[in-house]
């Protein structure tokens, strides 16, 4: 009996997470807020999540856990049910029970975790939580998801967040790579790195390709890809043309690209603002404005009233 129980014990112990995980699917050290993991597909981040998640909870440093992904059947299917989700990866002795109605996990230790959709951030308003996961947050159709669930995060001493996705150049991604060193932290990794457990058809078909193309530079090289084929303008070329103050300008311009439609589901105004230097050369100063959805209509004046707000009393406008 005290023999079966030994070879069990060491079973369990070689087939724990901390020991079959590869370094970049561990928690890194320090004293951070957001660990942000950037991997191709079939690098194992849905395992990274759930297991981290599993233990935030059987070790008690998390007792109220959030479980955000892009909509809720990916929360549901993935996170929770999936071949990688935290009811399969959770050992038998410290498994959460799983109330789908409740959108709950309750572990024996009364730790409880509930799922949300990116579709839907007034859900988090009101939770709070001092442990989150993050499924694929580059795909979050609603990127105010994310404060919600940060202004969430309040509970505990250090409330933690743990984001894992395949990079996509959104707004949300550069601001927490942007951070990166302060109270983010980064891990990367690629496809590869995961060959032995994915099916040798998947190599041989999907690997072969799109490698060497640009998008499995994003998809399984895990890069986040600024530039846009065939744009006139990138990123670099932009902030390189910034300056502190703009020049004495003789004629700005404003150009502005209306959304078609009101509501609330509706695209959002463009506004850019240019000038014109008095040296007979156009001066490369450009300041966007930042995009105004058009609700009801009445945002369109707002947005040309913030546009004339940055003519000043220089120069001829023109719009």
């Amino acid at each position: 009996m005290g023999n079966s129980f030994a070879g069990q014990l060491v079973a369990a112990l070689e087939n724990s997470w901390p020991v079959i995980a590869r370094p970049n699917q561990l928690p890194p050290p320090g004293d951070w807020s957001i660990w942000l993991l950037l991997a191709g597909r079939g690098f194992g981040k849905t395992r990274t999540l759930a297991e981290w998640a599993c233990g935030q909870a059987a070790s008690g440093q998390a007792g109220r856990i959030a479980i955000v992904a892009a909509t809720a059947a990916d929360a549901r299917d993935v996170l929770v049910e999936g071949e990688s989700g935290i009811l399969a990866v959770a050992p038998p002795w410290c498994r959460p029970l799983y109330e789908p109605s409740k959108r709950r996990l309750t572990w024996p230790n009364g730790a409880i975790a509930t799922t949300f959709s990116a579709e839907e951030p007034e859900r988090l308003r009101g939770p709070q939580h001092d442990a989150a996961v993050c499924d694929e947050l580059g795909s979050w159709s609603a990127p105010e998801t994310w404060d919600m669930l940060q202004f969430g995060l309040r509970l505990g001493r250090n409330p933690r967040c743990l984001v894992a996705t395949t990079p996509r150049p959104t707004r949300l991604i550069r601001e927490l790579l942007a951070r990166e060193g302060q109270d983010v932290v980064v891990t990367r990794g690629s496809t590869y790195e995961n060959r032995a457990n994915l099916a040798p058809g998947f190599f041989d078909q999907v690997i072969r390709k799109y490698e060497g193309t640009r998008l499995g530079r994003q998809e399984l090289l895990a890069e986040v890809l600024e530039d846009t084929p065939g744009a006139l303008w990138n990123r670099e070329a932009l902030d390189e043309c910034r300056r502190e103050q703009a020049p004495a300008l003789l004629r700005i311009v404003v150009a502005i690209d209306p959304a078609a439609t009101s509501g609330e589901d509706a695209d959002e105004t463009g506004i850019i603002v240019a000038g014109k230097d008095g040296g007979g050369l156009t001066e490369e100063w450009a300041r966007c404005l930042p995009t105004l959805k058009v609700l009801g209509g009445n945002n369109l004046d707002t947005a040309l009233h913030l546009a004339g707000a940055r003519q000043r009393d220089d120069g001829r406008n023109d719009g």
